[in-house]
């Protein structure tokens, strides 16, 4: 997929979601897996690992603060379009990888851990 910028509308509507527990949610199948594992990341503000919820609010916070947002294509399912940002680690930890889907009217987590690359 080619790379374009995400539109402020479309920022405001993630981090929305992302906030709202009844609009977010994260659900491992077959069809769609996940590696959503916050609590063995750092959060670079406190020092401590993340919480689910907390990790929510990251992601909101980070995409109003205008993070690089990489649209790309999932494998799972064929055809569906994921967001992808690489966010800063805690000092001394690697980057933060995230990866969400949009799903009707709810934000879907997919990925939440220790960047590899």
């Amino acid at each position: 997929m080619e790379s374009k910028e995400v539109s402020p509308e479309l920022r405001r509507e993630m981090a929305s979601r992302a906030r709202d527990k009844r609009l977010r949610f994260v659900e491992f199948s077959v069809d769609a897996p996940s590696v959503w594992t916050p609590t063995q990341v750092l959060n670079p503000e406190s020092g401590l690992p993340f919480t689910d919820i907390s990790a929510w609010h990251f992601i909101a916070v980070q995409i109003e603060c205008g993070c690089p947002i990489r649209l790309v294509d999932l494998r799972f399912p064929p055809g569906a379009t994921g967001y992808e940002m690489v966010l800063d680690g805690a000092v001394g930890q690697p980057g933060i990888y995230v990866k969400v889907a949009l799903h009707g009217n709810k934000i879907k987590g997919r990925s939440f851990h220790n960047a590899t690359r």
